[in-house]
């Protein structure tokens, strides 16, 4: 009960105090028991899959096997501080009264592209050792989010010290993403057009346009039926621009991820799935792992949008931002498959 009242008096104090408490174990950890902390946790589980990803290969650090992707208890720990990580985010933009909606989700769009572009490139061999590591998941994520909050504190700054009608925070976040963004897309380009620096099996433009026409048609019919009945307020929550980039990020991540390893059009695609759970999904049967990312973002709308809608109503910038975390989480995995498959890399 008094660790209750002691969060309840100054609870960002005492997440404070938590997360401390947290660092100062594992360094303890590291010092007194390294093979424990360091060799059979974080590097089995953290580092060394990040290794492995940069070389291609399996990773070995004093006997201990690390592979490139996941792993259940990976998964979960970047789940717990991706759930922290919102929670002070909105905690932030709440102090700052900056608006969370569609218009800051756009604001977002060239940082939520950068990712996966980058980890493209990193799969094509562009970055080299030690750079190459800031270009792996996750931490790729930690170095846009950085990016991200200059932007958002500067737009901050700017939007009340000149008070100019366009000079806005989503405006300032939108434009400084535009400075990492422009650099990727521009050697995107560089491979499809022919000059390549790493090894491909062949632009597929074929595989783009498929998984891409697959996707913007069961939007379009979400969208038509959500307009079609919108006088139903069940029904018109799925027209929604935040809920139908939710429905499309992870449209993509499906049925890439579906197309790319099960090949159902005979294409010639030879790819795997990296984490575990998804992976489980396509092995079961094909379809089963877009159908349930599809069903998954439909039962998240009706339940953020319609079942709670009355208790969430005064937390919309909690709600907003949750959106746009779930947006990232398909889209970003998605987006960087879709371009690894049309680049044959």
């Amino acid at each position: 009960m008094k660790i209750i009242e002691i969060y309840r008096r100054n609870p960002t104090a005492f997440c404070i105090y938590i997360f401390f408490i947290i660092i100062l174990v594992i360094i303890a950890g590291l010092i007194l028991f390294p093979s424990v902390f360091y060799d059979h946790w974080i590097w089995k589980y953290y580092w060394g899959p990040i290794v492995a990803d940069a070389s291609g290969n399996v990773a070995y650090h004093n006997g201990i096997e690390a592979r490139e992707g996941y792993t259940i208890i990976s998964e979960i720990t970047y789940g717990l501080i991706l759930v922290v990580s919102l929670y002070a985010i909105y905690k932030l933009l709440k102090k700052l009264k900056i608006v969370i909606d569609w218009r800051f989700a756009l604001a977002l769009m060239p940082y939520i592209l950068f990712g996966p572009i980058s980890r493209v490139l990193e799969d094509s061999g562009y970055f080299q050792e030690p750079l190459v590591y800031w270009f792996i998941s996750p931490l790729i994520y930690l170095q846009i989010a950085a990016y991200a909050l200059l932007f958002l504190f500067l737009g901050y700054y700017l939007e009340r010290k000149f008070k100019i009608q366009k000079l806005t925070v989503n405006n300032v976040i939108f434009f400084g993403g535009l400075i990492f963004l422009f650099p990727s897309l521009y050697l995107i380009a560089r491979w499809i057009i022919g000059d390549q620096w790493g090894i491909t099996t062949g632009v597929r433009f074929d595989v783009f346009s498929i998984i891409l026409a697959l996707v913007l048609l069961i939007v379009f019919l979400v969208f038509l039926f959500a307009y079609i009945f919108r006088k139903n307020e069940k029904i018109a929550v799925y027209k929604n621009p935040l809920n139908l980039a939710m429905l499309f990020g992870h449209l993509i991540d499906g049925l890439t991820s579906y197309v790319s390893i099960k090949d159902p059009f005979s294409m010639g695609l030879m790819y795997s799935e990296k984490h575990p759970a998804s992976n489980a999904l396509l092995e079961i049967w094909g379809p089963l792992f877009p159908i349930v990312k599809f069903l998954l973002i439909i039962i998240i709308i009706y339940v953020f949008d319609i079942l709670f809608k009355d208790e969430l109503k005064n937390h919309i910038t909690l709600l907003n931002l949750l959106k746009i975390g779930i947006l990232i989480l398909g889209f970003s995995p998605g987006l960087r498959d879709l371009l690894r498959v049309t680049m044959g890399v």
